[in-house]
C-alpha cells in the first residue's frame, strides 16, 4: 500500500519541520511534557552527572580534532517518498512539484570563502533533500475516514492541489509511485463532488464540536492544528477564535493551548489572518508573560518562545498596526526585564523575540533585508517555498552587505560584532552576549541568519544549511551559535527527517564541538551542545540516540551542581495517534456522512448506459400534441408550492428509469443542505402505507438519532417508485400525515401504471389541504404527468446510444430500417421497454427473412424472442466459464440436453405462479436460506447447482436477499407463460397432427390448477393484454378460450376461468355477434365494449359484469341472472319542457330542475321518483339548493325569487324588486343571504328567513344585464358576469366592488367557484371565440389558461366536490369534463339532442347530471371499476369518409390525420395504414372507386395519394376558395370539387394525364351555398348531378360542362343524391323525409317513399340495383327493396336498423359480397352490417362495430331476468329494450 506524507510550514527558531511525534498523555498540572519523558531525561543526566565526578576534567579547547563517532557519519540516503504540506504555505511539495512551472535552483558556490577559519566538514550534510513529512496512508475511494491527519491530508490535496492537476506537466519529470497514485486520487476526487463535500464537512463540524468543547485537551488541540489550515477562511477563522478565547479564558497557562494556538498562526491559509488577529494574541500573551516571569521560568520560557514565533509571523506579514505605546514599548519593557533572569534559555528566547520585534514595524520581513542586500536577485523578493527554494550564494552575500550597510531598515554597530569576537579574550560570558543582544533597538545579522537556517532546513536545503553554518559571516557570535545548535537538535530529535538525516545532524553538532575552534567559544555554548546531546539520547530512534549517547560520552565534561536541565527539544504538539474529535463527530449522527453514502449508493444503482428524456402530457385525456419534456415540469414541480407529483404512463413506458434519472441528477446537484432525495421501490417496503420514510430510512441504516433529525430540521424528495406493484389502494401521502404539522417535510413524487388506475385515481395521491383544512383534498397542491410514447426521434436517439454499448453487426441505419420495414413495429417501440426488447431481439426475429413486410409481431412475441435470446447468451456464459465445479459442470451439461432454454423458461414460469399464489403478485421475493430453506422459496432460490445455475441464467435482479423479475412486465408475462405457453402449444399440436383439426379443443388442455382457473385477471390488465395477444396471434387460445365459456354452462367451477376468459377475448376485439351463450357462467366479466349483436345470454350468470358501453342489440337475456350488473350509464329523466338548470341537493339526496315552461321538479335520487312540482310560475332559469339541503331558491322570467320549504311542498317566500328576467340564484354557504342576478343589471342580497332585499349592485352605463352570480366557498365575496364580457367581485357585507375587468373571451354566460375557493371558471359565447371557457386566480385576479374545445356558447359550468375536474355544457349538445389542474380535456359525453343548458356534479363526485333543451336531464355515471384509460366513452378522432376497398375484403376509413384498413369480415385493423403528412390539414376526403387512391380538400388544393405505395400523387390547384367536397366519378375518370360558396365546379379529368389544371367549369348563374349541395356522378360518369340549397336538382355533362336536365322539388334541402349502378335512375333525399326517385328526364319525381321522420343525409344504392340503403337524421338507417312488375317496379321498404347515435352520413355497399353494407354515422361510430332474407322478412345483423363508445341495448330481450335493478330496468327501455315487463306498471308511463 503506497504511504502518503505531510510537512509543515517555515517556523520560527525553535520549531524545525513537519510535527512527528507521537502523541503524549498531559498531567492535571497541564504540563505539555510527558511525565515518562521527563523521568527518562533526568535518569539519563543522573547517570552523566555520577560519572562526571569520576572524570578528569577537561578543557574545551582540549578536544581532540579527531575525534569522532564511530558510525555517526551516514551517507545521506534519498527520501523515497514525496511529502505534502499540511498547513501554512498554500504550496505543497509533492503534487505542486509535479506540476510547477518555475523552481529556483540553488546554487552552491565553487569558490571556498575567503572567511572560512575552521576545518569543518561541508558535506556532513551530503546533498539537499525533499522537504520533511510524516507519511499518511491515502484512505480508499469513499471510505471511512479513521484518523485526523488523514483527514488533513485528504482535504489539503483536495483544497490545495486539485486545480494543479488539470496543468500541464513537465513531460521530463520523473514522478514517483506516491506522486501518480496522489494525482490519479485527486482526479477521482474532482470527479464525484459529493465525496469532497463530505470531506470538507467533517473538517468543519470538528471545528464546530471543538468550539462547543468547554475542555479542550492536548489531543484535540493537536487535531486542530492539523484540521485549521486546510479549512476554508470561515471556519479557519472560527477555529482561531475559539482558541484566542480559550487562552484568554484559561486561569492556569496551557502551554499546550498556546503551543496550539501559535502553530495554528504560523500555518495560516492565505490571506485567513488578519492584523489585528496577531495584535490581539501578542497583547494576550504580553499580558500574561507580565503576571508570569517573576515565577519560575517554565512558564516565561514558553511564553518568549511564543512571542518569537509570533513576532516571526508578524514580521512576515508585514504588521504595521502595532502600536508603539500600546504594545512595542511594553513589550521592550518585558523583554528587558528578562536580563536578570539565571536561565540562559530564557535568556536566547528573549533576546531572539527582542530581535523578532525590531522588524514588525518594518514593511519587509526578515529575509527580504538579508536577501536585498544581494545583488544576484532583484529586489530580493524570494518566496520561501518548496517549489521557490533559497538562493544560498544570495543569503551568504546578503549577510555579508549587512556588516557594512548602516541606513533605517538595519543597523549595524561595529564590525562582525567586535564584541563577540573577543569574547573569551575579554572574559564576557553568554549573559553578557545576551543582554548586548538586545542593542538598543538595533537589528543583528544573527536573528537574520538563524532564520534563513531555518528556511533552508524547512525546504530541505541540508547542504546549503551546511555552508551557511560554516561560512556565515556572524558564525562567531554565540546567539548565532546557540541557534543553529537547537535547530539541529531539533533535526536529529524529530522523527519527520529520516534516520540519515537525524543521524547527520548529531554528525554535525559533534563536528562543531571537536573541529570548529570558533565554535562554542563561550562555554554556555558548549554546555547546550551537551544537552542537546543528553536530549537526543532518549530519543526512540536506536541510531540517532546511540551515536547521541557516544558523542556525549567523548565530549561530556564536569557540569557544575546547578546547572539545570534544558527544556525538551520539542518545537510542536505531537502528531495524535487518537483522533478523539473526528470520532465525535462521527458518532454524532454523521447525517451528511451517511447521506454521501448513500449517494454514493444511489448514483451506483441509479446509472443508466442509455437514458432518454421522456416528453409527457399534463393528463391521461390531454391531446398527444399537448406535451413537454418531464425533467422541466419536474423541476418547477420541486420549485413550486405542489407537494405531490404523479407521473403516470402504460407498463414499460419509462416511469422508473425516469426516477432512476431524477434520483441521479439530484444527487448529482446535492450539496449539504439540500432536500434529501429518497428513492423508495415501494414493493420492497411492508406496509408502506405506514412510517414509510422511517422503514426505508432504516433499510440505509440510518439510526433514530438521525431519522428525527431529517424529520425536524431536512426536506426529503421521496421518489416511491412503482404504487401499482405494491398493490396499495391508500393515499400513501395521506396515511403518512407527510406535509403536516410535526410531520415529514416532502415533496413526493410517485409513479403509477396507467392500467392500475380507476376512474376516481386522483383521491389516491392528492394532498390533504393546509391552513385548517387538513381533511379536504387539495388538488393546487397536486399535480400529474403522463409518460408519452417515443417519437420516431426518441428511437432513433435511443438506438445511436444503444449501438455503442457492446461490439454489434448493426449500425443504427440498420437497426432503424427494420424497425420501419417490419409492419406495426415502430408504433410498438414507441414503448421504452419494448424498444429494449426489440433491439435485442430484432436479429434472430429478421434472420433469414427477405420481406420484412410479412413479418408480424406483437408485443407477446417480443418478450418471447428477448426470453430466448437471455437465455441463450446466459448458457452461452456458463458454457465458456472454466470457473464452474464439476457439480456445477455436470449439471449445466444436463440442462443443456433436457433444452436448456425450455427449462428456464418453465422455472420462471413456475416462479411467476409461485409469486402471484404465495404473494398475491407482490413481486419481490426476500430469501434467506436459514429461515426460508423448508419454505416454497427454497424451489427457486435454494442453493442447488440446478437451482442456483436457472436463477442465474433468468431475468432475474438481485438486491441483497431480495429478488426479482427485471421488470414487473416479464413477471407478468411469464405468468401469461402460465396460462397459455405457445411453445407446448405448438408441441401438442404437433401430436395431433391432423386429426380432428376442424372440432374445437378440448378444454382439458387446461391445468385446473392454473392462473386461469384460480385467479381474477380482471386486476392484472398487463397479463390480460399479453394474452390478448395470444389470441390474436394463435386462433388456437382463442378456440381453447371459447371452449372454458361453454364448460362453464355445466361446471360451477369453471366460473373463474370463464369469466377470465370471455374478458381476454373482449379486450382481444374477439366478436361475439350472434353467438350462442346461453347458460354461460361469468360472474364479474368486464365486457366492456363487447359486441353481443342478437346474441344468446338466456340464463347466463352474469352477476356483477360491466357491460359499460357494450353492443347488445336484439341480445336475449331472459332468465339471466344481472344482480349488480353495470352499464355504466344512468337513465336520463324525461320532462315536460327544455331544461334551464338542474342541480343536486348538498346531502345529495335530491335533483332539482328549473324548466322552460312549466316550473321546477325535483326527484329523490334513490329511487328517482318526483317528490315535488312547481307549476305556473313561467321560466325557471336558476335553481339552487340551501345548504342543508331543506329549501330550494329559484328564479326567471316573472323577476321574482321564490324560496321553497321541499319537504312540505309550500312556498316560503317570494322576494320582488327585480325588473327583468333573473338568470341566475345562489345561497350564500351560511345560507343566511341569496343572492339573484337579472337582465336588470341588478345583482341583489336577499335575506333568506325574512325575504328582506339587503344590497342592490346596480351597473350604470351598461347595455347588458347580468347573467351568473356566486358565492365564494367561505362567503367573503361574491362574483359576478355580464353578457358584454365583465367579471366582478363584490363584498357581500358592504356592496363595495373590490375589482372589475373584461374577458377577451367576448360574453361570460356562467361562472363557478372551485371548493377552495382559489380559482373561478367562466364559460363563453358569442361570434368571436364562442365554445371557450377560463380559469381565473380568485385571490390575483389573474387571468389563468383558456379551455377550448366547445364548438357552440358554454351555457354552464361546475367544478367537482374536490376541485380535480370541470364539467362544462355547451349549445353544441355535449357536456365535457377537464381536468382542473391543467385544463386538459377528460371525456365528451354525447347524447343530448339540443342544447345543454346546465351542469352539476353529484355532491359525492361520482355523477353529473345535465339538462337540455331536449326536455331530458342526463345522469352519466364516472364510477367504474376499470382504469381510467377504458373511461374515455368516445373517441374524439373524427370519421370523414368509410368506403369498402374494390375487393371487397377491407373497409377503409379516414379521418384528418391518417387512412385505416380494416377486415370487413371481422373487424380487426389490417397492417397497411396511411398516415397523411404533420403539415397537411384536411377537411374532406374520397376514395377512388378502386379504393387504392384518395383525394383530399386540403386548403387551396385537392391532392391525391396512393394507398397502396403512400406515395403522393397529382396535386390539383384551385382560386383561393375553401373547399367543402371531393367526388369522384364511379367510373375513376372525373374529379368534381365545391368550395363553400361560389358560382362554380371545378373538374379535372383523370384520364388525360397531360393536363395538370382543372379541365373545366361548370358555372351557375349565380353564387351558390355549396356548403349544403350534395354532387353525384352517374355510373358511367356521364351525368352530373348537384343539389342546390333552393331545392333543385341539375344535371351537367362533365365533359361539356352543359346543363342537361333540372328538377326542382319544394322539399328545402336536399341531404343525399345518388344514381343507380344500372340506368340512370337518381335517387334525391331531403329535409321532408322522403326519397324521390327521378329518371333525369321528366319534370316530377316518379318514385316517392316514406318511412324516416327526419331529413335524409345519405343512400347508396347496392351494387346489384335492387337494394336501396338510406341514412337519416332520425338515426335510422331504411333498407328499401326493389320490386319488379312487369315493365313497372315499385319500392318498399324491407327493414330499418334503429341502433344508432346519430346522423347516418355515409353508407356503402359491399361490391362483392351481397347484402352487405357499411355505415359512418355523425358520432363517429362505424358499423358493418349483413342481410339476410327470412321467407318474406329482412334480418339485419351487424358483423362489427368501430367507435361504437355507447351502450345499445335496442331490440333487448330480458323476460324473467332476475335482480336487475329498477334504474336499469329504466336504463334498457330507453335505449330501446323492449320487454315491457322490465319496468313496473306504476312506471311504465313515466319510462
Amino acid at each position: 500500500m503506497s504511504r502518503n506524507s505531510y510537512s509543515t510550514p517555515s517556523g520560527p527558531p525553535s520549531q524545525p519541520v513537519s510535527p512527528s511525534y507521537p502523541s503524549t498523555r498531559h498531567n492535571d498540572d497541564n504540563s505539555s511534557i510527558s511525565s515518562q519523558r521527563i523521568r527518562k531525561r533526568d535518569k539519563f543526566f543522573a547517570y552523566f552527572k555520577s560519572s562526571n565526578h569520576e572524570r578528569k576534567a577537561k578543557n574545551t579547547d582540549s578536544i581532540s580534532p579527531k575525534s569522532s563517532i564511530k558510525g555517526a557519519s551516514v551517507a545521506s540516503t534519498e527520501v523515497s517518498a514525496h511529502r505534502l504540506s499540511i498547513v501554512s504555505t498554500p504550496e505543497s511539495v509533492d503534487i505542486e512539484q509535479a506540476v510547477a512551472t518555475t523552481i529556483v535552483n540553488s546554487t552552491v558556490s565553487t569558490v571556498h570563502p575567503s572567511t572560512l577559519l575552521t576545518k569543518l566538514r561541508l558535506d556532513v550534510f551530503s546533498q539537499n533533500v525533499n522537504a520533511p513529512a510524516v507519511r499518511i496512508p491515502l484512505p480508499a475511494f469513499g471510505a471511512r475516514i479513521d484518523t485526523t491527519p488523514q483527514l488533513a491530508l485528504c482535504i489539503g490535496l483536495l483544497s490545495k492541489v486539485h486545480d494543479a492537476v488539470d496543468q500541464q506537466q513537465d513531460p521530463s519529470q520523473d514522478l514517483s509511485s506516491d506522486t501518480v497514485a496522489r494525482l490519479a486520487w485527486v482526479k477521482v476526487m474532482r470527479q464525484d463532488p459529493t465525496e469532497r463535500e463530505r470531506l470538507f464537512w467533517l473538517g468543519t463540524r470538528m471545528v464546530d464540536e471543538f468550539a462547543k468543547d468547554a475542555f479542550k485537551d492536548s489531543t484535540e488541540i493537536a487535531e486542530m492544528v492539523l484540521i485549521g489550515p486546510v479549512m476554508d477562511m470561515e471556519h479557519y477563522r472560527a477555529l482561531l477564535s475559539s482558541i484566542i478565547a480559550a487562552f484568554d479564558h484559561s486561569v492556569i497557562l496551557s502551554v499546550d493551548l498556546l503551543q496550539g494556538l501559535v502553530q495554528l498562526v504560523q500555518s495560516a491559509p492565505p490571506e485567513s489572518l488578519l492584523s489585528d488577529d496577531l495584535v490581539r494574541i501578542l497583547r494576550l500573551i504580553r499580558l500574561r508573560l507580565q503576571d508570569t516571569h517573576q515565577q519560575s521560568t517554565v512558564h516565561p520560557y514558553h511564553l518568549t518562545l511564543a512571542l518569537s514565533r509570533l513576532l516571526d509571523v508578524m514580521a512576515d506579514h508585514k504588521i504595521k498596526d502595532l502600536s508603539r505605546v500600546e504594545d512595542h514599548e511594553p513589550l521592550s519593557g518585558v523583554l528587558s526585564s528578562l536580563t536578570g533572569s539565571s536561565d540562559p534559555y530564557l535568556m536566547y528566547q528573549a533576546c531572539y523575540a527582542f530581535q523578532a520585534l525590531q522588524y514588525v514595524p518594518d514593511d519587509e520581513t526578515v529575509l527580504q533585508a538579508v536577501l536585498r542586500q544581494s545583488i544576484d536577485v532583484a529586489s530580493g523578493l524570494v518566496k520561501i517555498s518548496a517549489v521557490m527554494k533559497l538562493d544560498l550564494d544570495a543569503v551568504l552575500e546578503g549577510l555579508g552587505k549587512l556588516q557594512e550597510v548602516v541606513g533605517s531598515t538595519v543597523e549595524i554597530a561595529g564590525t562582525v560584532y567586535e564584541g563577540f569576537c573577543s569574547l573569551k579574550e575579554s572574559g564576557r560570558g553568554v549573559f553578557d552576549s545576551l543582554k548586548e543582544g538586545y542593542g538598543s533597538g538595533k537589528k543583528r545579522p544573527w536573528y537574520a541568519a538563524v532564520r534563513a537556517a531555518h528556511a533552508l532546513a524547512h525546504s530541505g536545503q541540508l547542504q546549503d544549511l551546511n555552508r551557511l553554518i560554516c561560512e556565515a559571516p556572524c558564525r562567531r557570535d554565540p546567539l548565532f551559535q546557540w541557534g543553529i545548535c537547537q535547530l539541529l537538535g531539533e533535526i536529529a530529535s524529530d522523527d519527520i527527517w529520516d534516520s540519515p538525516v537525524r543521524r547527520q545532524a548529531v554528525e554535525l553538532l559533534g563536528d562543531l564541538f571537536q573541529n570548529d575552534p570558533l565554535w562554542g567559544e563561550d562555554e554556555s555554548v558548549r554546555t547546550w551542545m551537551l544537552n542537546i546531546n543528553g536530549q537526543l539520547g532518549i530519543v526512540d530512534d536506536a541510531a540517532v540516540s546511540s551515536s547521541a549517547i557516544a558523542l556525549v560520552k567523548e565530549l561530556q565534561q564536569d557540569q557544575p551542581a546547578t546547572t539545570k536541565l534544558p527544556y525538551l527539544l520539542r518545537n510542536r504538539l505531537p502528531l495524535p495517534t487518537s483522533s478523539p474529535t473526528l470520532v465525535k463527530v462521527q458518532k454524532i449522527p454523521p447525517l451528511e456522512y451517511d447521506l454521501h453514502r448513500l449517494s454514493m449508493l444511489g448514483l451506483e444503482q441509479s446509472h443508466q448506459d442509455v437514458y432518454i428524456p421522456p416528453m409527457a402530457k399534463p393528463s391521461l385525456k390531454a391531446k398527444d400534441e399537448d406535451i413537454f419534456l418531464l425533467m422541466e415540469k419536474m423541476q418547477e414541480f420541486l420549485a413550486g408550492e405542489r407537494q405531490v407529483m404523479l407521473v403516470l404512463g402504460d407498463s414499460g413506458a419509462g416511469k422508473s428509469t425516469f426516477n432512476c434519472h431524477l434520483e441521479h441528477r439530484l444527487w448529482t446537484d446535492y450539496k449539504p443542505g439540500d432536500p434529501i432525495p429518497l428513492f423508495i421501490n415501494l414493493p420492497s417496503i411492508d406496509h408502506p402505507d405506514q412510517e414509510l420514510v422511517v422503514k426505508q430510512l432504516r433499510i440505509h441504516s440510518f439510526s433514530d438519532d438521525q431519522i428525527m433529525e431529517i424529520k425536524l430540521h431536512r426536506q426529503l424528495i421521496l421518489i416511491c417508485d412503482g404504487y401499482d406493484e405494491s398493490q396499495q389502494l391508500v393515499n400513501l401521502h395521506r396515511t403518512n400525515s407527510l406535509n403536516q404539522p410535526g410531520q415529514w417535510n416532502t415533496k413526493m413524487v410517485i409513479s403509477c401504471r396507467t392500467q392500475f388506475l380507476g376512474p376516481e385515481y386522483h383521491s389516491r395521491f392528492m394532498p390533504l389541504g393546509e391552513g385548517g383544512h387538513y381533511d379536504r383534498p387539495a388538488p393546487h397542491l397536486f399535480q400529474e404527468a403522463v409518460i408519452a410514447p417515443f417519437s420516431k426521434s426518441q428511437i432513433e436517439n435511443y438506438v445511436e446510444q444503444y449501438v455503442p454499448l457492446e461490439p454489434r453487426a448493426w449500425d443504427t441505419k440498420d437497426y432503424m430500417d427494420r424497425l420501419t420495414a417490419i409492419p406495426n413495429l415502430l408504433d410498438l417501440v414507441r414503448n421504452p421497454f419494448l424498444l429494449s426488447l426489440s433491439l435485442e431481439a430484432l436479429p434472430g426475429v429478421t434472420e433469414g427473412k427477405q420481406d420484412l413486410s410479412t413479418i408480424e409481431i406483437t408485443r407477446a412475441h417480443l418478450y418471447d424472442t428477448f426470453v430466448n435470446h437471455w437465455l441463450d447468451v446466459n448458457r452461452r456464459r456458463l458454457e465458456r466459464n472454466n470457473a464452474l465445479s464439476k457439480d456445477d459442470r455436470d449439471m449445466l451439461n444436463q440442462l443443456v440436453n433436457a433444452g436448456f432454454n425450455t427449462v428456464g423458461l418453465d422455472y420462471a414460469t413456475k416462479l411467476a405462479g409461485a409469486i402471484f399464489d404465495r404473494q398475491d403478485g407482490k413481486p419481490v421475493v426476500k430469501y434467506v436460506h436459514l429461515s426460508d430453506k423448508n419454505t416454497w422459496k427454497a424451489e427457486f432460490f435454494g442453493p442447488q447447482p440446478e437451482i442456483r445455475l436457472l436463477r442465474e441464467s433468468s431475468p432475474l435482479t438481485r438486491a441483497g436477499n431480495q429478488f426479482r423479475f427485471v421488470h414487473r412486465s416479464m413477471l407478468e408475462y411469464f405468468l401469461s407463460r402460465a396460462i397459455y405457453d405457445p411453445i407446448k402449444a405448438d408441441n401438442e399440436d404437433d401430436e395431433e397432427d391432423d386429426a380432428e383439426s376442424d372440432e374445437c379443443p378440448s378444454p382439458s388442455l387446461f391445468d385446473v390448477k392454473s392462473p386461469l382457473f384460480r385467479r381474477n385477471l380482471l386486476t392484472e390488465p398487463s397479463i390480460i393484454q399479453f394474452l390478448c395477444d395470444r389470441v390474436k396471434s394463435n386462433p388456437d387460445f382463442e378456440h381453447q378460450l371459447r371452449a372454458v365459456i361453454d364448460l362453464s354452462k355445466t361446471d360451477a367451477s369453471a366460473a373463474i376461468a370463464a369469466t377470465n376468459a370471455i374478458t381476454i377475448l373482449v379486450r382481444a376485439g374477439v366478436l361475439f355477434n350472434g353467438a350462442d351463450l346461453r347458460g354461460v357462467n361469468i360472474p364479474g366479466a368486464d365486457l366492456t365494449e363487447g359486441q353481443f349483436d342478437s346474441v344468446q345470454f338466456q340464463g347466463a350468470n352474469m352477476t356483477g359484469a360491466d357491460l359499460s358501453r357494450s353492443w347488445l342489440r336484439q341480445a336475449d337475456l331472459s332468465g339471466a341472472q344481472l344482480k349488480d350488473v353495470r352499464f355504466g350509464e344512468l337513465p336520463s329523466l324525461e320532462m315536460e319542457s327544455a331544461v334551464k338548470s338542474c342541480i343536486y341537493s348538498p346531502d345529495g339526496t335530491m335533483l332539482a330542475a328549473g324548466l322552460m315552461v312549466y316550473g321546477v321538479d325535483v326527484y329523490i335520487t334513490t329511487s328517482w321518483t318526483k317528490v315535488l312540482q312547481i307549476r305556473n310560475i313561467g321560466t325557471v332559469y336558476s335553481v339552487v339548493f340551501s345548504p342543508d339541503s331543506q329549501q330550494i331558491a329559484f328564479g326567471g322570467n316573472h323577476s321574482t325569487v321564490r324560496v321553497w320549504d321541499v319537504t312540505s311542498g309550500e312556498e316560503l317566500l317570494a322576494m320582488e324588486g327585480h325588473t327583468g328576467s333573473i338568470y341566475s340564484v345562489d345561497y350564500s354557504p351560511c345560507g343566511k343571504l341569496i343572492a339573484s342576478a337579472g337582465y336588470d343589471k341588478t345583482v341583489r342580497l336577499w335575506s333568506s328567513q325574512t325575504g328582506e332585499s339587503l344590497l342592490v349592485f346596480v351597473l350604470k352605463g351598461y347595455m347588458y344585464g347580468f347573467m351568473s352570480v356566486k358565492f365564494s366557498s367561505d362567503g367573503r365575496q361574491l362574483v359576478s358576469s355580464c353578457w358584454d364580457g365583465s367579471i366582478r367581485f363584490w363584498d357581500p357585507e358592504t356592496g363595495e366592488l373590490v375589482r372589475e375587468f373584461n374577458s377577451p373571451l367576448d360574453n361570460v354566460l356562467s361562472l363557478a367557484y372551485s371548493p377552495d375557493g382559489k380559482w373561478i371558471a367562466s364559460g363563453h359565447g358569442g361570434a368571436q371565440i364562442g365554445g371557450s371557457l377560463r380559469l381565473w386566480d380568485a385571490v390575483s385576479y389573474e387571468p389563468g389558461p383558456v379551455l377550448q374545445g366547445h364548438t357552440r356558447d358554454v351555457e354552464g359550468v361546475a367544478f367537482s366536490p374536490n376541485g380535480q375536474w370541470i364539467a362544462s355544457a355547451s349549445e353544441d349538445k355535449t357536456v365535457r369534463l377537464w381536468d382542473a389542474l391543467t385544463g386538459t380535456p377528460i371525456l365528451i359525453l354525447s347524447g343530448h339532442d339540443a342544447t345543454v343548458q346546465d351542469v352539476a356534479f353529484s355532491p359525492n363526485g361520482l355523477q353529473i347530471v345535465s339538462g337540455g333543451d331536449d326536455m331530458k336531464v342526463r345522469l352519466w355515471e364516472l364510477s367504474s371499476n376499470k382504469s381510467s384509460v377504458e373511461l374515455e366513452g368516445y373517441r374524439i378522432d373524427s370519421l370523414l369518409k368509410t368506403a369498402y376497398s374494390s375487393d371487397g375484403l377491407s373497409i377503409l376509413t379516414a379521418s384528418d390525420h391518417r387512412v385505416h384498413q380494416w377486415d370487413s369480415t371481422t373487424g380487426r385493423s389490417l397492417q397497411n395504414a396511411f398516415q397523411f403528412p404533420e403539415a397537411v390539414w384536411v377537411e374532406y376526403v374520397e376514395f377512388s372507386p378502386d379504393g387504392n387512391q384518395i383525394a383530399a380538400a386540403v386548403e387551396d388544393s385537392v391532392q391525391v395519394w396512393d394507398l397502396r405505395t403512400c406515395a403522393a400523387g397529382s396535386v390539383f390547384k384551385v382560386e383561393d376558395y375553401h373547399l367543402t367536397k371531393v367526388v369522384y366519378s364511379p367510373c375513376g375518370r372525373w374529379v368534381a370539387v365545391t368550395f363553400h360558396f361560389g358560382g362554380r365546379i371545378w373538374l379535372w379529368d383523370l384520364h388525360d394525364t397531360t393536363i395538370k389544371e382543372h379541365h373545366g367549369f361548370i358555372e351557375f348563374e349565380s353564387m351558390i351555398l355549396f356548403e349544403r349541395s350534395t354532387v353525384a356522378f352517374s355510373s358511367a360518369g356521364h351525368q352530373l348531378a348537384i343539389s342546390l340549397h333552393d331545392g333543385s336538382v341539375r344535371v351537367f355533362d362533365p365533359q361539356s360542362g352543359d346543363r342537361l336536365s333540372s328538377l326542382q322539388l319544394a322539399l328545402g334541402t336536399i341531404g343525399a343524391l345518388a344514381y343507380s349502378p344500372i340506368g340512370q335512375q337518381l335517387a334525391i333525399g331531403g329535409d321532408d323525409s322522403s326519397i324521390y326517385h327521378w329518371d333525369g328526364q321528366s319534370q316530377e319525381p316518379s318514385i316517392k317513399l316514406d318511412g324516416h321522420s327526419a331529413g335524409i343525409s345519405s343512400i347508396a344504392y347496392s351494387p346489384c340495383g335492387q337494394w336501396i340503403a338510406s341514412g337519416s337524421k332520425d338515426r335510422t338507417t331504411r333498407l328499401w327493396r326493389r320490386w319488379q312488375e312487369g315493365e313497372s317496379e315499385y319500392w318498399q321498404s324491407a327493414g330499418v336498423v334503429r341502433s344508432f347515435f346519430d346522423t347516418v352520413f355515409n353508407i356503402s355497399w359491399n361490391p362483392i359480397v351481397p347484402m352487405e353494407f357499411v355505415t359512418r354515422c355523425n358520432g363517429q361510430s362505424v358499423q358493418v352490417w349483413r342481410m339476410s332474407i327470412d321467407g318474406e322478412s329482412v334480418v339485419v345483423r351487424m358483423l362489427w362495430g368501430l367507435n361504437i363508445g355507447s351502450l345499445c341495448a335496442e331490440g333487448l330481450i330480458s323476460k324473467d331476468a332476475t335482480d336487475l335493478s329498477l334504474m336499469n330496468q329504466k336504463l334498457l327501455v330507453q335505449r330501446g329494450a323492449v320487454d315491457s315487463s322490465l319496468v313496473p306498471e306504476g312506471e311504465r308511463s313515466d319510462a
